[in-house]
């Protein structure tokens, strides 16, 4: 999406009805085979055509296939139907911890299949062509409440089970909402344009707001992490709108990194002297200091994103999921709606600065249905 006037006015993040019947009737013919997969039975030549020719017509797969041979749709569902029993188990482990009180028989069996496995596969692709040995960082850009953090999770849980955890190392999700500066340290900010103007809503989200020094550092240790490290990473608990004595503990060698930040990828080469004072002015200034880290980012994932009114519903359905799995919420409905003003309106010229980033640096853009389930994928111009 190019750069506007506003924030998007319309409901362009999600997939149209048809599309979404069109999904839902494929998986319906899909769901006997790959249960049949995941029950450790070996597909015979019947099934291979049908997860192949389904492949071929799918809105998702075909954005991560490789070329050359190996891109042969029939290979293809032979390559991933090999691998699908192997990360059932542990992806429906993480499901049913993820969202608690879940039909335990209802991890999503589809979308492992057409999203989150074949998303993994490409990932190690890449990695093992460009990265061996290193960090392989992807980032995911998109609107609060659209899936990042459920999405990056999902993929790490499959990773973890694609990758050689002594030459490669693990996969290791993680948000750039964790390394915020302590509540301490952004209540002076409010004076300086960091203010939603409301009483008791948090004043996070914006660049300016987080601790670069932390993240960095941490950046470069994960650059460098062996069997033997450990670390200790941002651990920000927004519910407490504040950095917790303990950081996050991760050990051992990190081989992928899914980053997920809201504005990733955003184009930093602005002037903010071109903007009037304000808080404009104070996010065009702080978001050049985000520059390497999207530079370091070897992939970059992008939801396309919604309108404002859906940001606002999806992120009370983000916060309903919080209360759910811990108990407690943080803000109320009135507070969402400030804050995601705050974020959105109040806070980007979007003639000049934009959370959304340049097609240029997008490897693959997707649209979602109003049920968070990604029903298409494209190639970004990074791909190509």
């Amino acid at each position: 999406m190019s750069v506007t006037d506003g924030p998007p006015q319309t409901d362009r993040g999600t997939a149209a009805p048809a599309e979404v019947a069109e999904r839902d009737a494929a998986d319906r013919r899909l769901a006997p085979v790959l249960h049949d997969l995941v029950a450790g039975r070996s597909p015979g030549p019947k099934e291979l055509a049908e997860l192949a020719a389904a492949a071929r017509a799918d809105g998702v797969q075909p954005a991560f296939d490789p070329h050359g041979p190996a891109a042969e749709p029939g290979a293809l569902a032979a390559e991933r139907a090999g691998l699908l029993p192997r990360v059932w188990e542990p992806f429906a482990a993480w499901w049913r911890s993820y969202f608690p009180g879940s039909d335990p028989a209802g991890a999503p069996l589809a979308d492992l299949w057409r999203l989150y496995l074949p998303l993994a596969q490409w990932i190690v692709r890449e990695k093992r062509s460009r990265r061996p040995g290193e960090l392989f960082v992807i980032g995911f850009n998109g609107s609060p409440g659209a899936g990042k953090t459920v999405l990056t999770s999902a993929v790490a849980a499959v990773l973890d089970r694609l990758l050689d955890p002594v030459a490669e190392g693990r996969a290791l999700a993680r948000s750039g909402d964790d390394w915020y500066l302590p509540r301490s340290a952004r209540e002076p900010l409010r004076a300086r344009g960091w203010d939603p103007g409301v009483p008791g809503v948090t004043n996070r989200s914006l660049p300016g707001t987080h601790d670069m020094d932390w993240l960095l550092r941490n950046l470069r240790e994960l650059e460098h992490s062996t069997a033997d490290s450990r670390l200790l990473l941002g651990n920000f608990d927004k519910k407490a709108d504040d950095q917790p004595e303990a950081a996050f503990p991760v050990r051992g060698k990190v081989g992928v990194l899914l980053f997920d930040l809201w504005f990733a990828g955003a184009e930093t080469a602005v002037d903010p002297l071109a903007l009037p004072e304000g808080l404009r002015r104070r996010v065009a200034e702080h978001l050049p200091s985000w520059g390497p880290v999207f530079a370091r980012m070897d992939a970059l994932w992008a939801y396309q994103w919604p309108s404002f009114e859906q940001m606002v519903t999806e992120r009370e359905a983000q916060e309903r999921l919080v209360e759910a799995r811990h108990g407690r919420r943080g803000l109320t409905p009135d507070g969402i709606r400030a804050f995601m003003a705050y974020m959105t309106e109040q806070s980007w010229d979007w003639r000049t600065t934009s959370p959304i980033p340049p097609d240029r640096v997008v490897t693959f853009r997707a649209w979602r249905d109003s049920g968070h389930r990604v029903i298409a994928v494209r190639k970004g111009a990074r791909a190509a």
